[in-house]
């Protein structure tokens, strides 16, 4: 999962422009975005039912273990730690950690957050079977301007569409 966000992320945001120290923190950022899970029972991250509201608390909390686990590492440019931590924020504020509505997420924040969705969705889990190419695509078209960035939807669009029609000139 993290290997495909990370590859995806960098792929758009060569597609939104931006300079290679961005890539490369988003990169970074989307390999380690989870890695604060590593500090949630796996009890819960394999649970095969609905989470209580206690247990989604805990998930909820990787964004701060995760930033706390790359302090401690050290070597990290802020941007990373921005991106570990910001990867569930929405425009509308129903993210989290902060959730604000309103308040303005960095462009790094919401590339990773639209190709963690769509990687989400499309990934078999143990308490739902993956959504189609098609409908993830939807969701996020569905939420842009209001959950997501509509630059990053229509970004990861084109690059899931390149992507699509290199392997089918491949298979031909």
């Amino acid at each position: 999962h993290t290997r495909r966000v990370a590859l995806r992320a960098v792929q758009v945001g060569e597609a939104l422009g931006l300079p290679p120290e961005r890539l490369r923190d988003l990169a970074v950022g989307g390999l380690l975005h989870d890695i604060g899970k590593l500090t949630v029972p796996d009890a819960i991250l394999k649970k095969p039912e609905a989470l209580t509201d206690e247990e989604y608390e805990i998930v909820m909390r990787h964004v701060h273990t995760g930033v706390a686990l790359l302090r401690e590492l050290g070597g990290f440019s802020h941007a990373v730690h921005r991106l570990v931590r910001g990867h569930h924020e929405r425009l509308d504020g129903s993210g989290y950690p902060r959730a604000v509505p309103g308040d303005p997420i960095p462009l790094d924040v919401c590339i990773l957050a639209v190709c963690d969705v769509y990687d989400a969705l499309i990934s078999k889990r143990v308490y739902r079977e993956a959504w189609s190419h098609d409908r993830a695509l939807e969701h996020l078209r569905e939420g842009a301007g209001k959950l997501f960035d509509e630059r990053c939807v229509e970004a990861l669009e084109r690059v899931l569409s390149n992507e699509r029609r290199e392997q089918l000139a491949v298979a031909v």
